[in-house]
C-alpha cells in the first residue's frame, strides 16, 4: 500500500534490532496494536513498512538490498530504542537510522515538521522500550543534533529493565503505573500530528505563525450575535510559562500527562523534550529554561532519580528544585515553585528521597507550595489561582437581568431565543468561539455577578456546555454565587436528555426548543421573586 503523500514508499517505517522481538514478539504485538490505533484516531489508511523475515536482508544482515533506499522512503521513521539498538555496527543503526536522518535531511520535507498547532516535531520519532545507557543517550542526541523527545514503553519495577506488554494493564500496582493503552494512544496521535503537518506542508497550506505586532490597545472586542449596544469587551488571557522539571524515570509519563493537563488548562509549558544525558547540558538546559518561565511544577514519587556522576548526592529532580527555590525567594519577581508529591501506593521511599521530601516540607519559602494530592486538577486550579490572577483585568461588564451564554456552534438557535427574550427584559449576550474560551470564561466571571441570571444554553455543543458550566460556577462561588445560573439544553438531539448539572443555585432542564425562550423567563420570574 503506498503512502498518504505521493513520492513516498510507506507512511511508517519500524526500525528495530531482531533480538528485541524473539523473545516475546514485543515489536510485532506493538506494530499490531498501533495499527489498530491507527485506524481508530485517523481517516486515512497508514502503511507501515516492518519486516519479520531477518532472511529479508533489511535488518541484521551486511549484505544491504537494494530495495532498503525505497523502502527507507517513508514519512516518520520509527526506531525501537533497546539497550541493543544504538549499536554502531549493526545494521540497523547505520543502514537504517543513519540513513534515514540522511534522506530526511535532504528531501523536500526535512526532518523537522511545522505541525497544524504551530509546534515543530521531528520526523524520526524514537520509542523507547529499555531505560538505556547515558552514552546512547549521547549518541542519539549527537547523531539527532539536538535533545531526544521519545515515548517510552518501559515497566517500572525495582531491579527491572524491560519493555511494557500490553497484559502489563491487567494487573495495576501503582497509582502512576504507565499504561499500555495510553502509551500507543500517545504514538499514533503523534504519528497523526506528523502527518497532518506534511500534509499541510504539501498542499502549501503551512500554519501561520508568523508573530505579528499586536496595536496598542489594552483589549479588543469578542464577536457576539447580540446587538452592538450589548457586546462586551475582554483583554487577551495571559498565558503564564510553567518549567515542568524533568522527574525520575519512573515518572516520566505521568510528566507527559501533566503537560497536557497544564496545556489544556491554559498555560505554556517547557522543556517539550527529554531529559539530556550529559551533567553539564542538563543543568544549561534547565537553567535556561527555567530564567524565562512563570513557575515551576516539580512532579516527585518515592524515587531519587538520577545522581550526577561528579555529585551522586545530588539527584536531577533536586537540582532543579533548587534552582526554582532560588528564583521563588528573589524578592524582584513573582517566579512561584510548586511540589507535587505523587508516591506510588505499596512501594517504599527512598532513603535519600525521604531525607529530599522532609527537606522540602522544612523548608517552604515565600511563593512556594507543597501538594500530595490525589489528582492533578486541585492542583492545576490552584496553579492557575496563583498566576493568574495577577493579570485579571476588569472589564467593560454592565447590569443585566439576563447574561445568556451560546457556543458558536449552536449560533442560529440562539439568535433566535435571544430575540424573543429581550422583547421583554434586558439581554447581555456572548458567543464562544472554539479558539477562545479562556478570554471568554474570564468575560462570563465578571458578568454573572452583574446579571440577575446567567443562561448557558446548548443545542449541538452538548460536550461544550456542560463542563464550562461546572467551571464557572465554581470560579462565581458555587453554592455561595450571588446570581442563580440555569442550564437549558434542547431536547433534539434525544442525546441531550442525559446532560443536566445538579448542584446549590443551578436550574437544569431540557425542553424542546420553541419552549426555551418561556423556560427562560419562568425561571427568571422566580429569581426576581427570591
Amino acid at each position: 500500500m503506498a503512502s498518504i503523500i505521493e513520492g513516498f514508499e510507506y507512511d511508517l517505517f519500524i526500525s528495530y534490532r531482531q533480538n528485541d522481538n524473539k523473545y516475546d514478539g514485543w515489536v510485532t504485538e506493538f506494530v499490531t496494536k498501533l495499527t489498530q490505533e491507527l485506524e481508530a484516531v485517523m481517516k486515512d489508511k497508514v502503511s507501515i513498512y516492518f519486516d519479520t523475515n531477518p532472511k529479508d536482508g533489511i535488518l541484521e544482515t551486511h549484505q544491504v538490498d537494494q530495495t532498503i533506499t525505497t523502502k527507507l522512503k517513508s514519512l516518520i521513521f520509527l526506531p525501537i530504542i533497546s539497550q541493543t539498538y544504538c549499536d554502531t555496527k549493526s545494521f540497523a543503526w547505520n543502514n537504517e537510522f543513519l540513513a534515514y536522518r540522511n534522506e530526511a535531511d535532504n528531501d523536500k520535507i526535512g526532518r523537522n515538521v511545522l505541525l497544524t498547532n504551530g509546534n515543530t516535531a521531528s520526523r524520526i520519532f524514537p520509542v523507547k522500550i529499555h531505560n538505556i545507557e547515558s552514552d546512547d543517550v549521547r549518541l542519539l542526541e549527537k547523531e539527532l543534533s539536538g535533545m531526544m523527545r521519545s515515548i517510552d514503553f518501559i515497566y517500572h519495577s525495582a531491579g527491572v529493565n524491560r519493555p511494557l506488554r500490553a497484559k502489563d494493564d491487567d494487573l495495576i500496582e501503582s497509582n502512576h503505573q504507565v499504561l499500555y493503552r495510553n502509551q500507543i494512544n500517545k504514538v499514533a496521535n503523534a504519528v497523526k500530528d506528523i502527518i497532518q503537518g506534511i500534509k499541510a506542508f504539501n498542499s502549501g497550506k503551512i500554519p501561520n505563525t508568523t508573530i505579528t505586532e499586536a496595536p496598542n490597545q489594552d483589549n479588543k472586542s469578542i464577536s457576539t450575535t447580540a446587538p452592538e449596544s450589548i457586546r462586551v469587551t475582554v483583554i487577551q488571557d495571559f498565558k503564564p510559562t510553567i518549567y515542568l522539571a524533568w522527574t525520575s524515570a519512573d515518572l516520566k509519563a505521568k510528566r507527559e500527562e501533566m503537560a497536557l493537563i497544564l496545556q489544556k488548562a491554559g498555560f505554556n509549558v517547557v522543556p517539550n523534550f527529554d531529559c539530556p544525558a550529559d551533567d553539564d547540558i542538563f543543568k544549561e538546559k534547565a537553567l535556561e529554561e527555567l530564567k524565562n518561565c512563570n513557575g515551576s511544577l516539580h512532579v516527585i514519587s518515592g524515587e531519587f532519580g538520577r545522581r550526577f556522576e561528579l555529585d551522586d548526592e545530588t539527584s536531577f529532580p533536586q537540582f532543579q528544585l533548587e534552582q526554582a527555590m532560588e528564583l521563588s525567594r528573589d524578592e524582584t519577581n513573582e517566579f512561584h515553585t510548586f511540589v507535587w508529591s505523587v508516591p506510588a501506593e505499596g512501594f517504599a521511599i527512598k532513603p535519600a528521597q525521604q531525607a529530599f521530601i522532609n527537606g522540602i516540607r522544612n523548608n517552604i519559602t515565600k511563593n512556594m507550595m507543597f501538594s500530595n494530592a490525589a489528582g492533578p486538577m486541585q492542583l492545576v486550579d490552584d496553579m492557575r489561582s496563583v498566576l493568574k490572577k495577577k493579570e485579571v483585568t476588569e472589564l467593560d461588564t454592565k447590569d443585566t437581568d439576563i447574561f445568556f451564554i451560546f457556543s458558536q456552534q449552536d449560533e442560529s438557535e440562539a439568535q433566535r431565543i435571544t430575540d424573543i427574550i429581550s422583547t421583554e427584559y434586558p439581554v447581555e449576550s456572548l458567543n464562544i468561539l472554539p479558539d477562545g474560551e479562556e478570554e471568554y470564561r474570564e468575560m462570563s466571571r465578571q458578568q454573572i455577578p452583574k446579571s440577575k441570571l446567567a443562561v448557558v444554553y446548548f443545542k449541538y455543543a452538548a460536550d461544550w456546555a456542560l463542563p464550562f458550566i461546572k467551571q464557572i460556577w465554581k470560579q462565581v462561588g458555587g453554592a455561595s454565587s450571588p446570581t442563580p445560573l440555569m442550564l437549558v439544553g434542547d431536547s433534539d438531539p434525544p442525546s441531550n436528555l442525559a446532560r443536566t448539572f445538579k448542584a446549590p443555585k443551578v436550574v437544569s432542564t431540557i425542553v424542546p426548543n420553541d419552549n426555551v425562550p418561556e423556560e427562560v423567563k419562568k425561571v427568571f420570574i422566580k429569581v426576581i421573586k427570591i
